[in-house]
């Protein structure tokens, strides 16, 4: 439980370092939700997502939330993503990157447990330079304290 405790605070003291980097820099930072599906468990989510500044060129840290419901449990992640967005020229704009994810499960009518994973992902963003722009994006779970895969789709306001 004790290892539990400090990797949370380890991930929000990360998490609120970045915002107060990037407000500090008046780097452009806005949120939007995220619906989607997992496999294993088979679960349907809802969250939402913060759009930082770039750390580099075309590299993101996009800190996310997700609540699950299904398959017996409620699942509560909470996912540190990078992604590297490839260079286009047109409305659609690929990505690909990973992440870690602190992932907490409370099965019906048994206990409850705290993992931290590791994932794959890729995606595309479509009318990316409108005030909302949308995205879809499938993760693969590389450690087994993740679901195997989930398919995220979402929207950001500008």
């Amino acid at each position: 439980m004790q290892g539990i405790r400090q990797t949370s605070l380890l991930i929000t003291a990360a998490l609120i370092s970045c915002l107060a980097w990037a407000s500090t820099s008046r780097a452009e930072v806005y949120g939007g939700f995220r619906v989607g599906f997992s496999s294993i468990p088979d679960q349907v989510l809802v969250g939402g997502q913060l759009e930082l500044s770039p750390v580099a060129e075309n590299l993101y840290i996009i800190p996310s939330g997700e609540l699950g419901f299904g398959d017996h449990a409620t699942t509560l992640s909470f996912n540190g993503d990078i992604q590297y967005r490839f260079v286009v020229h047109s409305q659609v704009r690929p990505y690909a990157g990973g992440g870690i994810s602190l992932y907490y499960v409370n099965v019906d009518n048994g206990g409850s447990d705290t993992h931290l994973g590791a994932d794959l992902l890729g995606g595309i963003f479509f009318n990316r330079n409108s005030r909302t722009p949308m995205f879809a994006d499938v993760k693969v779970g590389l450690t087994n304290e993740v679901p195997d895969w989930k398919f995220i789709f979402g929207m950001n306001f500008k």
